[in-house]
């Protein structure tokens, strides 16, 4: 694509990116309303996400922690010197200012471990972590990419903020990236220019600090122009706002001008857009004084367009209660706003726990009030979450990031998980949320502390059995404050969420999903769920004051998930009668000595001796050998067992199995019977069978133990098995003979002259 037609279709073309049936997901939390719905999923159900069927099939390297969410590119054409072609793509972000564009269906994993990318692009040294930013180091050791990207409409280009550290100077640049190819479209921005006086690297008008302030909302494409939104971190929140085409900055907006702090974060959710100019934030604790006539808009919704050049506020909301929320630090913008789809309705809640309900077109202003207020200008406002009395203070069940908005068939749904909190999910009908004492609830609720729950909703439009809340959670502490923070995931019924469908804890370490990665929700597309991580494993612990982790997790990745391969099935097996092996003979007279140290470990407590005896005594064993981890084989004897098979049967056949079960006065135990399989063999020899020529063979086993002041006698028998018949079916021929016994009465036996000619 030319530069030209590039800029064209870059300009006319970055409109609403709607819930519709696209698969892609270009932005945060799906769409530019944050409902963080994708309805275009066909293959996982709820009846398929289950512990049997459903799990982690691989992993997605990455050089440092995944605090931005995932994108996902359906059929992005490649175009690099290693890969040409078209693939599902997975777009993955990263602390140390990486971006990798990687195949969404398979793992391609090199031989270091690492996953091969698409393509990869490195943007320049991140921004080192420090207390002045991070006072737990919960994202030591460095800050580089923190928001999540956007890719426009045609999926061309991919626009991401990373902050560097130049010449030891921290700033922020805004890059776009040929999707094709990862190389950039033309050289960075940096975001607000050098600074006015060289002197005051961090001393900007407006209150941008680019030294201090997070870039961590996602970034909004709309209309042809990125939106770029600052935290405060004891500075005044702003907005930036770019030409997509030309990275020309076309406007800004502080949020307290004249007061202090009101950052926008949102807990890493994006502005919401409208598709008409109408854009909408939501600020955390600051001064607040525009119901009064003045410029700033702490602890408010906020509706800003962009006009003639200016980027300016066109209508806000401010709680009735913001001294009370800016005197406990409970940031409004905590959460970040969500537009109802097909409705002129926004909402949000934040630290208070509290949802608002507003007009897009009249969001409702200011009522001054103390904490327990009301303003008649909001439509609904409610506790979403639970309070619960800690101490002698309160727990808020904080919102962090957006809730989810799903317009199910039956009955349009909100959900969310604050923290100290189980998920919540209230109905919304005719304009208000409804039942809003008996809202459903998840089953599990996560250790309290920060931050609840990151959602996304996958479904197949309106096809039931198909909608699913997909969840990540902390699972063993508080991300706030501590690093090395297990998360889990789950899968939840969206129609009830208090029907839990699959978890990551379920089946083990097969499913474990590793750190939680902090404001970072999961996606679903083509089958497959990504989850962000913080990496697999780090100690549990806080560090204040001036301590910094010395060992960081040993890997980075995202995990993924989707349905297991099915095993295969098995081939029918048919078992008859053979002269193809038999028994020679059999001894148990030499003592068995083993030492159990040798075993490997087993569950429930016991030991799996049979590779320890295979070892010691240089055959295969007859059968599975497991004893109590107190065990030391006292009066047991060692089974040697000599086969005779026919010569031309041994070549055609897969192995020797074997029958084996121990037997006590009459009763007999668990079957322990293996399989050997033909290149373990240990041959003794040739012979003249009575049914032609013939190869020996030596198993071993034990027999004769000491059980309950008696013995085990070891009861056995082999068999020859065949695979290769074109019918694929097993051929188990069986040794003609009876069940052979051995026992301390019977230690031994000779059959030569039933089995070798004359």
């Amino acid at each position: 694509m030319s530069r030209l037609t590039w800029r064209v279709a870059a300009v006319l073309g970055m409109g609403w990116v709607c819930a519709s049936a696209r698969a892609d997901v270009l932005t945060q939390h799906n769409n530019n309303a944050r409902t963080g719905v994708n309805s275009a999923e066909t293959t996982l159900t709820v009846n398929n996400v289950t512990a049997a069927g459903f799990g982690r099939l691989w992993t997605l390297y990455a050089d440092g922690q995944v605090v931005a969410q995932p994108l996902y590119v359906k059929q992005l054409p490649i175009d690099t010197e290693a890969t040409h072609g078209t693939f599902n793509a997975v777009i993955v972000a990263t602390m140390h200012n990486t971006v990798y564009a990687y195949d969404a269906d398979k793992e391609n994993k090199l031989p270091d471990g690492k996953t091969k990318p698409l393509w990869a692009r490195w943007l320049g040294q991140p921004r080192a972590g420090g207390k002045d930013i991070d006072m737990w180091s919960t994202n030591d050791p460095e800050w580089g990419i923190v928001s999540t990207p956007v890719i426009d409409a045609q999926k061309s280009t991919l626009w991401t903020v990373a902050w560097h550290n130049e010449n030891n100077k921290a700033r922020y640049r805004l890059h776009a990236l040929n999707l094709a190819n990862g190389k950039e479209r033309q050289g960075s921005t940096l975001i607000g220019g050098e600074p006015p006086n060289p002197n005051k690297p961090c001393d900007y008008p407006g209150g941008y600090n680019p030294c201090k302030q997070k870039q961590r909302p996602a970034l909004l494409l709309d209309r042809g122009v990125i939106y770029v939104a600052f935290g405060g971190d004891g500075s005044r929140g702003c907005v930036y706002a770019f030409d997509a085409a030309s990275l020309a900055q076309v406007g800004f907006w502080s949020v307290t001008p004249t007061g202090n702090d009101g950052g926008i974060w949102q807990s890493g959710q994006g502005a919401s857009a409208d598709g008409n100019g109408n854009v909408f934030f939501m600020t955390g604790n600051g001064t607040l004084d525009a119901h009064s006539g003045g410029q700033n808009y702490g602890e408010s919704f906020v509706r800003l367009t962009l006009e003639g050049g200016v980027l300016a506020p066109k209508d806000f909301f401010a709680p009735c209660n913001t001294n009370f929320l800016n005197g406990l630090d409970m940031d409004l913008g905590a959460g970040g706003p969500v537009l109802i789809p097909d409705s002129d309705l926004v909402f949000g809640g934040g630290k208070e726990g509290v949802m608002y309900l507003l007009k897009r077109s009249n969001l409702g202003k200011h009522v001054p009030g103390g904490q327990n207020c009301d303003n008649g200008n909001v439509l609904q406002a409610f506790q979403a979450t639970d309070l619960h009395a800690h101490g002698a203070g309160t727990m808020y069940g904080h919102i962090h990031g957006s809730p989810v908005f799903w317009k199910a068939p039956d009955v349009s749904r909100m959900y969310v998980w604050g923290e100290n909190n189980t998920l919540k999910a209230f109905s919304f009908k005719n304009g208000k949320f409804v039942d809003l004492d008996k809202p459903k609830k998840s089953v599990f609720q996560p250790p309290n502390g920060m931050p609840g729950g990151m959602l996304t909703l996958s479904s197949n439009g309106n096809q039931a059995g198909s909608a699913i809340l997909w969840a990540v959670v902390p699972l063993n502490g508080d991300a706030n404050m501590n690093r090395g923070v297990q998360g889990i995931v789950l899968a939840l019924d969206a129609r009830d969420v208090s029907k839990q469908l699959w978890t990551s804890e379920l089946a083990g370490v097969r499913d474990r999903l590793g750190l939680y990665a902090k404001f970072a929700p999961p996606i679903v597309d083509g089958g497959k769920l990504f989850v962000p991580t913080y990496g697999d494993k780090e100690q549990l612990r806080t560090y204040g004051f001036n301590e910094h982790p010395q060992q960081l997790p040993p890997h980075y990745f995202v995990a993924v998930y989707g349905l297991l391969p099915e095993p295969p099935q098995p081939k029918p097996i048919v078992n008859q009668d053979s002269d193809d092996i038999t028994v020679l003979k059999a001894q148990a007279t030499e003592a068995l000595t083993l030492d159990p140290r040798r075993c490997a470990q087993a569950p429930a407590n016991s030991l799996d001796c049979t590779k320890a005896l295979e070892t010691k005594y240089g055959a295969p064993s007859l059968h599975t050998l497991i004893v109590p981890k107190a065990y030391n084989f006292a009066g047991c004897n060692l089974l040697r067992v000599t086969t005779a098979s026919k010569q031309g049967a041994v070549v055609a056949a897969t192995g020797v199995g074997f029958y084996a079960a121990d037997a006590t006065a009459g009763q007999q135990a668990m079957t322990t019977g293996r399989f050997v399989a033909g290149g373990s063999f240990k041959q003794k020899g040739t012979a003249n069978l009575k049914v032609g020529p013939g190869v020996l063979h030596e198993f071993i086993g034990v027999a004769n133990c000491t059980v309950d002041q008696g013995s085990a006698d070891r009861l056995f028998k082999p068999y020859m098995q065949f695979e290769n018949g074109a019918d694929g079916k097993i051929y188990r021929n069986w040794d003609r003979a009876q069940n052979y016994r051995i026992s301390r009465a019977f230690p031994q036996f000779d059959r030569s002259g039933d089995v070798l000619a004359p």
